[in-house]
C-alpha cells in the first residue's frame, strides 16, 4: 500500500482531503457526524498537518509566524484562518461523499482491506521499528495514530470506488466536452522571460564577444557564414576560412554554435553576477519591454527569444506558454510565484517580478482552445481529468452537505499552527 501524500490542489479540496477520513472511535472528540460516521478533531488536525506540509513543498514560509499572522484579505482573514477554513469544509466535502457512497450501495473488496493491513503492519516494522506505540509516537505530531491511517486507506479506497463508479475508470466516462468546460473555467495560461541577475563565464573573444563552437570538442571556430554583410577574412589559429561582420567582428554561428562554459573543480558551471548600475539597467530594460508589449503577445514573444536568459525553457517546457489552475500551487517556490501573479493580471497585462534570480516579465495570455489535448503541453495537464473528477464529485455530492451534523464547539483552538507539517503519512 504506497504511503498516502496530499495533492497540490486547492480547488478541489476533495483530492487533497480523501487520503485521510475514517471513524474516531475513542481517538477524540467528534467533530463532524455523516451517514453513520463519526469525525474526530483529530482527524481535522491530520488534515491541517497534511496541507501544512503542502505548503511547504510550494515555497511557503510555514515556520514563520508572520506567513500565518498576514492577512489574505481586507476582511481581516489570516493565512492561518484561510487554510484552516480550507481544511474544514474540504472535510465536510469528504463527510458527505460517504452519504452517496452508502446510498450507491457500494462495498469494498476484502483483498482491499487486506492490502491496507499489509502496509500498516509495514509501517509498523519500517517506521516504529516493530512497536506499535513507537509508531503512535511519530504519528501524534500529526494528530493521528495506526487506527487513524488504516480507517484513512480505507475511506480512501472507498473515495476511488465511488469515483470509479460514477466517471470510470481513470475518467473514462468523462468526455472531452466537459474538460475542455472544466479547462476553460478553472485554468490560465502565461508567458514569461528571465532577465537574470548573472551570467556564465565562457570563453570570449578580445573584443568580448562569446566565443562559438563547431562542437563539444571546443577546437573550431562556428562560423555565420550567410550572414548580411558576412564576408571571409583570412585563416584562424585552426587554419579554418575565418568569417567577420561588416563591422569587423566575428561572425559566430550562435544559432548552431556552442559556447564553452567554465566549471569549478565539482564540474559546475562558474556564474557572475551583474553590479548594481547593470542590474538597473536590466531593470529599465524590462520595464520597457513590458511597457511596449501589452496586449502583444507575439511581441513579447519575440523579446524573450532575443533577450530572455531562460529562452530554452520556453522551448522546451513551455512552447504555447505555462497554463496554471485556479488556485493551484506547485513544489517549485518560483512556479508557485508565477501562478500567483498571473491570476492577479487580465489578458495581455504584464507584471515584472523581483527574484532571487533576477528580474522575471510575466504576461497573461488568452487561452487556448484543447490545450489540454495538446503533447507539446502535456506537462501542465497531467492532473487535469484528476482534477475533473473532483470537481464534478464535488458538485455532485453539495445537496449532502447539509445533512453533515457539525460540532463547533470541538473546533475551537485547533487550526494549522497547532500541528507539525505532514509530509508522509
Amino acid at each position: 500500500m504506497r504511503r498516502i501524500r496530499v495533492t497540490a490542489f486547492l480547488l478541489a479540496l476533495l483530492l487533497i482531503l480523501l487520503p485521510v477520513f475514517g471513524s474516531c472511535g475513542a481517538h477524540g472528540k467528534t467533530l463532524m457526524k455523516a451517514g453513520g460516521v463519526k469525525l474526530s478533531v483529530n482527524l481535522f488536525s491530520l488534515y491541517l498537518a497534511r496541507m501544512k506540509a503542502s505548503l511547504g513543498q510550494a515555497g511557503f514560509d510555514i515556520n514563520s509566524d508572520t506567513f500565518w499572522k498576514s492577512y489574505v484579505s481586507t476582511d481581516n482573514v489570516t493565512a492561518a484562518d484561510y487554510y484552516t477554513n480550507q481544511v474544514f469544509e474540504g472535510l465536510k466535502q469528504v463527510a458527505a461523499a460517504m452519504i452517496l457512497y452508502k446510498e450507491s450501495k457500494l462495498t469494498l473488496e476484502q483483498s482491499t482491506i487486506d492490502e491496507i493491513d499489509e502496509w500498516i503492519d509495514a509501517l509498523i516494522d519500517e517506521v516504529g521499528g516493530g512497536s506499535k506505540a513507537k509508531l503512535n509516537e511519530v504519528l501524534a505530531a500529526y494528530g493521528a495514530n495506526i487506527t487513524v491511517l488504516r480507517d484513512a486507506s480505507i475511506i480512501e479506497a472507498k473515495l476511488q470506488q465511488l469515483k470509479d463508479y460514477l466517471y470510470g475508470k481513470n475518467g473514462n466516462l468523462i468526455s472531452a466536452t466537459a474538460k475542455e468546460e472544466y479547462y476553460k473555467a478553472t485554468y490560465y495560461r502565461g508567458y514569461q522571460m528571465q532577465l537574470a541577475n548573472y551570467y556564465y563565464e565562457v570563453d570570449k573573444d578580445p573584443s568580448g564577444s562569446v566565443i562559438y563552437y563547431t562542437d563539444g570538442t571546443y577546437q573550431h571556430i562556428a562560423y555565420d557564414t550567410t550572414g548580411e554583410g558576412v564576408t571571409a577574412s583570412g585563416k584562424d589559429g585552426n587554419g579554418d576560412d575565418r568569417y567577420v561582420t561588416a563591422e569587423g567582428r566575428v561572425a559566430y554561428d550562435t544559432e548552431n554554435g556552442t559556447p564553452r562554459y567554465h566549471t569549478d573543480d565539482n564540474g559546475d558551471p562558474l556564474t557572475v553576477s551583474y553590479t548594481d548600475e547593470e542590474m538597473q539597467a536590466r531593470l529599465e530594460r524590462a520595464r520597457a519591454i513590458a511597457a511596449e508589449c501589452r496586449g502583444d503577445p507575439e511581441k513579447f514573444l519575440a523579446y524573450a527569444e532575443d533577450y530572455s536568459d531562460n529562452s530554452d525553457f520556453n522551448t522546451n517546457f513551455a512552447p504555447n506558454g505555462m497554463y496554471f489552475s485556479v488556485g493551484s500551487y506547485t513544489g517549485d517556490s518560483i512556479f508557485s510565484t508565477f501562478a500567483a501573479e498571473l491570476a492577479k493580471l487580465e489578458v495581455g497585462e504584464l507584471v515584472i517580478l523581483n527574484t532571487s534570480s533576477g528580474y522575471y516579465i510575466l504576461m497573461r495570455a488568452e487561452l487556448d482552445s484543447g490545450a489540454w489535448q495538446n503533447e507539446a503541453n502535456s506537462s501542465w495537464f497531467s492532473t487535469l481529468t484528476a482534477m475533473t473528477i473532483e470537481y464534478m464529485l464535488q458538485k455532485r455530492v453539495e445537496p449532502y452537505l447539509e445533512k453533515v451534523k457539525i460540532k463547533e464547539k470541538a473546533r475551537k483552538g485547533v487550526d494549522i499552527t497547532t500541528v507539525e507539517p505532514d509530509y508522509y503519512y
